[in-house]
């Protein structure tokens, strides 16, 4: 009844963009899911009966001994286990089997979940209404608006925002750096 515990082509490229979507930039850290992204995926793809299981009992179980990740050759067995404990909460069965046909039939459903989603990013939408660009064109600010920015548009931060006083000087009062000589 239970396949073969081998990552699909799809749910390979899943895990990698969750993975991706938490921070991993190298090729070893690819292979490692911690438990973010596995949050992430198990709210944006499962059931949401899953999401409180999936992070307090099943995550730990799989994942590496002292490591705070889960390695991608575990994630089948996880994507089991989160099935194993939907099935459970599901019948009202909490000896139910984990071999049983209703688990398979959760586990067949999570891969194809997987499979064909992903991460659910909101993206960023250019404005219907045209008045932002004349709203981030600074040319046309005027008075102390326009300190707050370069040339080129661009914030120039706190140095924008506050008129910082020179306090350089040997007492903090004195406001004439370097002109005593000149006197």
């Amino acid at each position: 009844m239970a396949e073969s515990q081998d990552m699909t082509d799809g749910l390979a490229e899943s895990f990698k963009k969750f993975v991706k979507l938490s921070g991993a930039k190298t090729p070893e850290e690819m292979k490692h899911m911690n438990s973010k992204a596995c949050g992430k995926m198990v709210k944006d793809c499962l059931p949401k009966e899953v999401i409180t299981i999936a992070d307090a009992s099943i995550f730990p179980k799989y994942k590496e001994k002292g490591k705070p990740y889960m390695l991608a050759s575990n994630f089948p067995a996880f994507i089991r286990g989160c099935a194993h404990e939907y099935a459970k909460l599901k019948t009202k069965n909490n000896k139910l089997p984990a071999d049983a046909d209703e688990v398979e039939k959760y586990y067949q459903s999570f891969l194809k979940k997987l499979e064909t989603g992903g991460p659910k990013v909101k993206e960023v939408k250019i404005s219907k209404t045209g008045n932002v660009d004349s709203l981030t064109d600074v040319s046309g600010f005027t008075g102390s608006h326009k300190e707050r920015f370069d040339a080129e548009g661009k914030g120039k931060g706190i140095e924008g925002r506050e008129d910082i006083p020179d306090s350089s000087g040997y007492v903090g009062a004195y406001k004439g750096a370097g002109t005593f000589d000149k006197k």
